[in-house]
């Protein structure tokens, strides 16, 4: 199941460098909080508001793994409802921890998918044959979304195309809790990597001895 986690990394890295053209044409961009309150509106201003501060950041030079690891956190970070994802992730697991257990699972996952394309957002370059489309058509359930973005590899040799679905929920606000890159999830991927170490460490109380227990955000 590793291979899962390497596709959706690289479709996550494609859909920054692909969304830094996008945005390149309309940065400054606009907050997500003066647009729209609808799936749609909110996808496109926070892929711009994040976007943005990237081509801030590379056109300053300041490119460093301290300073995209730092914008992560502060404009990456915000947008994804990692409470709703470790739910879905977790499954029966989830009702027997605590408050505190929950946060550790929680810092896990938002750890581990830093620590897997935080050097590809320092590296990113040649982005001039990239391209996104948000799809206005998006289907909705109460507070859960899916809002498809169609991305596009275009030059001399090839053109290839991609689909991504990013799934949102409303609560305080829209936030991305999935994304799903033709039949490969990340929640699926996380739920069956959780329940593997589980059940090799011979259930959720010792898995949990071995979680790190530090409050590092």
């Amino acid at each position: 199941m590793k291979i899962v986690l390497n596709i959706l990394k690289a479709f996550l890295i494609n859909i920054t460098f692909i969304g830094i053209i996008f945005a390149a044409n309309t940065c400054p961009a606009v907050s997500p909080n003066e647009v729209q309150d609808s799936p749609v509106e909110q996808t496109e201003a926070i892929l711009n508001d994040i976007l943005c501060s990237f081509i801030d950041l590379h056109t300053e030079g300041n490119n460093t793994f301290a300073s995209a690891l730092s914008l992560t956190k502060k404009k990456i970070i915000p947008y994804i409802d990692f409470e709703y994802s470790t739910e879905l992730v977790l499954g029966d697991y989830w009702k027997q921890l605590d408050s505190m257990e929950k946060k550790l699972f929680q810092r896990d996952i938002k750890t581990t998918l830093i620590n897997e394309y935080i050097n590809s957002l320092v590296n990113m370059e040649n982005w001039e044959h990239l391209t996104i489309t948000v799809d206005k058509n998006f289907s909705q359930l109460n507070n859960l979304a899916e809002v498809k973005i169609v991305s596009s590899l275009e030059d001399e040799y090839r053109y290839i195309t991609a689909t991504v679905t990013l799934k949102v929920i409303r609560k305080d606000r829209w936030r991305v809790y999935d994304l799903v890159f033709q039949s490969f999830s990340l929640i699926d991927y996380f739920e069956y990597s959780y329940d593997e170490k589980i059940k090799q460490a011979g259930g959720l109380k010792y898995f949990l001895q071995k979680m790190p227990q530090s409050n590092e955000n």
